[in-house]
């Protein structure tokens, strides 16, 4: 993966060796300094390099106050222009210098496969069919019993003669 990061930090290493080459110009960064900052610099990349973000802003800090304690004399614009370049490091700092597997994209999720969904099939509701429902029997009802004649309080059936 290409990092901004180590490219912002070479066009800085770039300009701060060419800041100092000036020994006949006081406005320049003097050697020196020149060299600690570029140190400091790389200690950014190496940091970034393993991963260590802590580590990287501690040496981003420890650059911005090289570049405050530069001699005034040093162009005024040079010192904003490394404090840029330094602030938009410290910025990426966080998203640059992570671990390679938690910027990679994760992997893509599969899209659903459809799965045909079967028809309903008509099933025939059968109709009902009429049964015959028995007719109830009906409940024995007592009838009084017949005694035979001549006996118990019945009179026999007199006789025509009689």
């Amino acid at each position: 993966m290409l990092h901004r990061l180590p490219l912002a930090l070479a066009v800085l290493l770039a300009a701060i060796p060419l800041a100092g080459c000036g020994s006949d110009d006081p406005e320049l960064i003097p050697q020196t300094r020149a060299s600690a900052l570029t140190s400091t610099i790389d200690e950014i990349q190496s940091a970034c390099d393993d991963n260590d973000t802590a580590k990287a802003k501690a040496a981003v800090e420890a650059a911005n106050q090289q570049v405050s304690e530069l001699p005034r004399r040093v162009d005024a614009e040079l010192k904003r222009n490394i404090r840029d370049w330094l602030s938009h490091i410290e910025g990426r700092v966080d998203s640059d210098c992570k671990a390679e597997e938690e910027e990679e994209t994760p992997e893509p999720t599969p899209e659903p496969t459809e799965t045909a969904t079967p028809e309903p099939t008509e099933t025939a509701t059968p109709e009902p069919t009429e049964t015959a429902t028995p007719e109830p029997t009906p409940e024995p009802t007592e009838t009084p019993a017949v005694e035979p004649p001549g006996e118990g309080g019945v009179p026999a059936p007199e006789d025509a003669d009689g």
